[in-house]
């Protein structure tokens, strides 16, 4: 090749390298949306749920509501009303606590939760207001019901049909209660407020779990 030819080569490739277009950046992760990304991780931990629309008005309503009929395979009673972020709480807790607990003392699984109530636009039931209201005064607090953050549970049915109930089994020496212990002291590590029969006599006959802002570990 002549270097005339071999210049003309040359310069045709230069050419056709500064003609080619710049790479493009990569782009940018996509950002999730935090409402979304709950209702997937809801579906992907094999929770029985349907979205709702919103619930509720001013303080008292749900951040991304959702009815929940039964979590990784242990149904509910009825259905209950409660936000994404509670609902994935709660059925951590069903897996981590109840069932663990179950398998370790009882030897066996629980098929069905029972509640007692989720989502409920109404102020902090506690003595004083109870006392309040039987005088005509709806004051006080609003419960982590009024924004769909809280659970009351009222027992717990086991595969064989076996019921174990807050109520009727709290105190005792068995294996109910010893059950019902052991749920309600790990469920601390789980929700931020955790009230027993050992609170007060209006929690007498539930286990009252909650994710709202205060902390409280009543055992």
């Amino acid at each position: 090749m002549s270097k005339r030819l071999a210049f003309a080569v040359l310069t045709l490739a230069l050419l056709g390298a500064c003609s080619s277009p710049p790479p493009r950046p990569a782009p940018p992760p996509p950002i999730l949306d935090p409402d979304s990304a709950c209702l997937k991780d809801l579906h992907d931990r094999r929770v029985a749920f349907e979205p709702q629309a919103a619930t509720g008005a001013g303080s008292c309503s749900i951040a991304n509501p959702v009815k929940v009929t039964a979590d990784s395979g242990t149904s509910w009673n009825r259905p209950g009303v409660m936000s994404c972020s509670m609902a994935r709480v709660v059925d951590r807790f069903e897996t981590q606590v109840v069932q663990a607990a179950a398998q370790r003392i009882l030897g066996q699984r629980v098929a069905k939760l029972h509640h007692m109530g989720t989502y409920n636009c109404r102020s902090r039931r506690t003595e004083t207001t109870v006392a309040s209201a039987d005088m005509g005064s709806k004051g006080g607090r609003l419960s982590e019901h009024g924004k769909g953050q809280a659970i009351d549970i009222g027992g717990f049915e086991l595969a064989d049909g076996t019921m174990i109930s807050v109520k009727k089994d709290w105190r005792g020496a068995g294996k109910r209660s010893e059950f019902l212990q052991a749920v309600a002291r790990a469920s601390c590590e789980h929700f931020n407020v955790v009230l027993t029969p050992n609170h007060n006599k209006l929690h007498a006959d539930h286990l009252h779990l909650d994710i709202g802002p205060h902390k409280l570990c009543s055992m």
